[in-house]
């Protein structure tokens, strides 16, 4: 640690010289108030102490004067060296300043990890945060590529979103795309239904054929999309309304067909 001492007494340099060197304190001694470098201590004799005494605070951590009266309380001083003093009670004077001015810089560091801790939670929690708001947004972008407001009889995933459970108006939705308005009652009429269903069944087979044909004994699968939908239209809409309100609700619904040439033969 430096310390500075502003003084033109020889006693009071000598004194200073033999406990700063005690306390393994660095000394400066000026007959002048010039002083530019910040330091640890500035200690002031009285014959120097004037009006510009506060200002020399913002050069040291702890400003001292040397006095034989009390300073008045316009003088901003940490600590007074009572005139006369003997080597001792110097040394008692200095070794508490030090004291303190370790103390506080011990509290200073840790208030400064203190900070530092709570910074870094906070980075952590706006990082986690800036996570979350990215897959969700990631999720808005996809669900706006995926659903079209232009079609009301489309289900969106927009709406599936929200609650996760189809409701009356969803379900109508997936209804009108179905039937037609005498669906109970439609027949298949003419052999020309018959060809043109089959070339529907054939290109829908062939774009699910990553599914297992390997066992013809187990039934095939299909799972509806709004592809699909559209493609295997023509036979949704033979279907009743038993077999439309189980494929509202999400249940299997077993189909078997065959061909009426192939019946015919």
């Amino acid at each position: 640690m430096n310390l500075i001492l502003i003084s033109d007494t020889a006693i009071i340099i000598k004194i200073f010289t033999l406990i700063c060197k005690k306390l393994d304190l660095k000394l400066h001694v000026q007959n002048n108030l010039n002083v530019e470098n910040s330091t640890e201590f500035i200690i002031i004799d009285q014959n120097f102490i004037n009006d510009k005494f506060n200002n020399f605070k913002k050069y040291c951590s702890k400003l001292g004067a040397i006095s034989n009266d009390e300073l008045p309380f316009d003088k901003a001083r940490d600590f007074i060296i009572p005139r006369p003093f003997l080597p001792l009670q110097l040394k008692e004077i200095l070794s508490e300043q030090i004291k303190f001015l370790k103390e506080e810089d011990i509290n200073e560091k840790k208030q400064a990890s203190k900070e530092a801790t709570l910074t870094n939670k906070v980075n952590l929690d706006d990082d986690a945060s800036d996570l979350t708001n990215y897959v969700e947004s990631l999720a808005d972008d996809i669900a706006a590529d995926i659903e079209d407001d232009s079609d009301e009889s489309i289900v969106t995933l927009a709406s599936l979103r929200e609650g996760g459970v189809l409701d009356n108006n969803e379900l109508s939705k997936i209804t009108d795309i179905l039937r037609y308005e005498d669906v109970q009652n439609q027949v298949i009429k003419d052999e020309a239904d018959w060809k043109e269903l089959s070339d529907i069944i054939d290109d829908a087979l062939t774009e699910v054929n990553e599914y297992d044909l390997t066992h013809p004994s187990e039934p095939l699968k299909l799972i509806l999309n709004k592809y699909s939908i559209d493609e295997l239209k023509p036979l949704l809409k033979k279907f009743d309304q038993s077999v439309i309100d189980k494929l509202s609700n999400g249940e299997d619904v077993d189909l078997k067909l065959s061909l009426k040439g192939k019946e015919n033969a």
